[in-house]
């Protein structure tokens, strides 16, 4: 387990507020830099792309998000015709395995290309634990995502490990452009999303059939102030004042954020509109509930991409989503409702994000499309096609599968 990795589980024992245990895990990424500069050399990038396999780099066993979006390309990329071996270093960095994923566990004999789902803090300290061998003569790309306007200045510290960047939106693009050199090519490509491959089961969730059943869902590691639960139990509860309702409030990683969990209990009380669930799905099960569910509200603060609701529009459902960042590069008015917002300055309890601003969805304003959404069946359905049919246009998995391929092995400079 990696040493930042073990900071986070101390913090999670400790009392340990967000300052000081940021200015540990600076000291720890200082040791991983010098490192990794040891093993690889400052400045490697250099390699091309050409014609060969590809490797992808991710937590491909485990359940995140970020392993979701590498999982996602490697299909993506077999279904364009590419040769893939997927590189799983979940143990690497202490993420429990939870998925039945055959990717292997070391790094890669032949490869002419890494794709690495890593964003480059994490990058540096992959370079200091597995050496320089994997990443030598092969094109190397960083597939990043980061949720404010501005990437870390920290991120500069990776910068110099790739040859290219690919962005998951254009928000991410522009928040690394802002920060890479010029010489880094920034590219955006989008996470594909599947046609739905999964069958409601509502009895499998303990979900009654003749409600409406609203979902959202978060990881608490990726943030809970950003993810902003609370936000939408409250938009819920006040949209659903006939009882026509049931909310689902899908909760991962709550270990990393045991405080807020406390404070979305006690919002969520005793009532039984809401259902907290807290027990890990694996890929197929999410799908399910996905599936089971006729409306899914995201009232995040800031989204590197926005993975749920574009599942959820491939699978045919309404969606309701805070009108901005990187989920606008998929949801427009005419395939969702969009929930107005103000931007504010970021606050972070857990102290995974500082600086810059994000958005303050307006909860009126998000009932009061929770509530027509509820009200009206064919209001549903009808969105629900339309999103379903854009989503095949722009996020197809064969469509992406073949950018990649395309950038992987054509050398346009």
């Amino acid at each position: 387990m990696s040493l930042l990795n073990r900071l986070r589980l101390v913090s999670r024992a400790l009392p340990i507020g967000p300052a000081p245990l940021h200015r540990l895990r600076r000291l720890a990424s200082l040791g991983f830099r010098l490192s990794a500069w040891a093993q690889l050399g400052r400045a490697r990038r250099g390699g091309r792309p050409r014609p060969g396999p590809v490797c992808v780099v991710g937590f491909h066993g485990s359940v995140l998000g970020i392993g979701e979006a590498a999982r996602g390309l490697a299909d993506a990329l077999r279904l364009a015709g590419a040769e893939v071996t997927d590189w799983d270093i979940s143990a690497l960095f202490g993420h429990t395995l939870r998925l039945d994923n055959p990717a292997q566990t070391e790094p890669p004999k032949t490869a002419s290309s890494l794709v690495i789902f890593l964003n480059p803090h994490e990058l540096v300290q992959l370079v200091a634990m597995v050496g320089a061998q994997p990443f030598k003569d092969r094109f190397c790309v960083g597939f990043w995502f980061w949720e404010l306007e501005l990437a870390p200045k920290t991120w500069r510290s990776g910068m110099p490990y790739v040859d290219e960047v690919w962005a998951g939106s254009r928000f991410v693009a522009d928040a690394v452009a802002a920060r890479a050199p010029k010489t880094l090519p920034v590219r955006v490509l989008p996470c594909p999303a599947p046609a739905p491959d999964a069958a409601p089961d509502r009895s499998a969730f303990g979900l009654p059939e003749d409600k409406v059943v609203v979902l959202t869902a978060f990881d608490a590691r990726s943030g809970f102030a950003r993810k902003n639960p609370i936000a939408a139990v409250r938009a819920f509860r006040q949209a659903n004042t006939e009882g026509r309702a049931v909310m689902v409030c899908k909760a991962a990683g709550i270990e990393g954020a045991p405080d807020q969990i406390q404070a979305l209990r006690a919002e969520i009380g005793a009532a039984d509109d809401v259902f907290l669930m807290t027990e890990w799905l694996a890929g197929g099960q999410m799908r399910r509930l996905v599936a089971s569910a006729d409306i899914v509200l995201s009232l995040h603060r800031s989204e590197g991409f926005g993975l749920l609701p574009a599942q959820a529009m491939a699978a045919g459902k309404a969606v309701v989503a805070t009108g901005w960042s990187a989920n606008l590069d998929f949801m427009t008015a005419d395939n969702s409702m969009l929930v107005a917002y103000v931007l504010v300055p970021v606050q972070d309890p857990q102290g995974l994000y500082a600086g810059g601003r994000w958005a303050e969805p307006d909860v009126d304003d998000a009932a009061a499309k929770l509530k027509a959404l509820i009200a009206d069946a064919g209001l549903r359905q009808r969105l629900g096609a339309r999103a379903a049919k854009d989503i095949r246009a722009q996020l197809d998995p064969l469509a992406v599968g073949r950018r990649a391929r395309q950038w992987l092995t054509t050398d346009n400079t």
